[in-house]
């Protein structure tokens, strides 16, 4: 009797001390948990980057580009450029673009703001270059000639660019533009002080120097010269020392950023030995150039 009482007892002490601890655990922790979880996986969630919405337009351009097609790539670099105008690899389709306008104008046909033109008795390169206004050198590069001499009835390949540079000292960027397009665009390892917000000045000359004499295209020497490009005013455009170049970390693009050693720069608007051999042969004399 005694053992059935006590029995009973432990049964309703159970049932009141259980239900208790079931309706605290449902008004109390088991809501605590359930937020804890819900903020746990809203958590995870804003952890996952959003998606790049061009990234389907930037690989397609992307993989022309990498096929030769360098006008069907930039057609697609311009269309995607102007479509996420705030995605995190404009820097990088700026470099795409650039780089497939650079091989268009270098391809062998009329593509890329080019003509034909058949050499005639008397001509060179720099006669050439002064009579259809372009430049001798790049005709050169333009038609892979291994020399400056020509053949009477050979076909070469002019460009006709109208190239402007834009400096701009706070981005520390070099941008040639033709006519009102972007070209490209090339990392300056440093600037001069600035005089003026913005400024234009024009190209008065460009030289080429070795052992600080003038060097003419087409000279043994010119290869290995050292490249000048004379502004108005502003300073001038100029190649930096090979050990001071060294010395500057490389951007994502694989150019220069601005130099770690800037004493050992030279004044100037500076820029790397491999830049200024793409750069001087695309401007021409009385060219503008605007300084921001």
């Amino acid at each position: 009797m005694r053992s059935s009482k006590i029995f009973i007892l432990a049964g309703v002490a159970f049932l009141i001390f259980g239900s208790a601890a079931l309706c605290a655990y449902l008004l109390f922790v088991k809501p605590y948990s359930s937020f804890h979880l819900f903020r746990s996986k809203q958590a995870a969630v804003k952890a996952v980057p959003a998606p790049d919405q061009g990234e389907t337009a930037f690989n397609s351009a992307l993989t022309l580009q990498n096929s030769g097609k360098s006008e069907e790539a930039i057609t697609a670099w311009k269309a995607w450029l102007q479509a996420y105008p705030g995605s995190k690899k404009t820097s990088e389709g700026l470099s795409n673009l650039g780089k497939a306008n650079l091989d268009l104008l270098r391809s062998p046909s009329v593509a890329g703001g080019k003509e034909s033109y058949l050499v005639v008795k008397g001509d060179s390169l720099d006669r050439i270059a002064n009579k259809k206004k372009s430049n001798a050198e790049l005709i050169q590069q333009v038609n892979s000639l291994p020399n400056i001499n020509l053949q009477i009835g050979q076909e070469l390949f002019i460009p006709q660019l109208q190239m402007t540079i834009v400096l701009d000292r706070a981005k520390k960027l070099l941008t040639l533009q033709n006519g009102d397009q972007f070209f490209k665009s090339y990392s300056l390892l440093s600037t001069p002080p600035a005089t003026a917000k913005e400024t234009t000045t024009l190209i008065v000359d460009k030289v080429a120097i070795t052992t600080n004499k003038r060097v003419a295209f087409g000279d043994k020497k010119y290869p290995a010269s050292e490249r000048i490009i004379i502004l108005r005013s502003c300073g001038n455009i100029v190649t930096a020392p090979a050990e001071a170049a060294s010395a500057a970390p490389a951007t994502a693009d694989g150019t220069n950023a601005a130099a770690a050693t800037p004493a050992a720069m030279p004044p100037g608007f500076v820029i790397s030995t491999s830049d200024m051999s793409e750069i001087f042969p695309l401007v021409n004399k009385a060219a503008s150039v605007t300084v921001k």
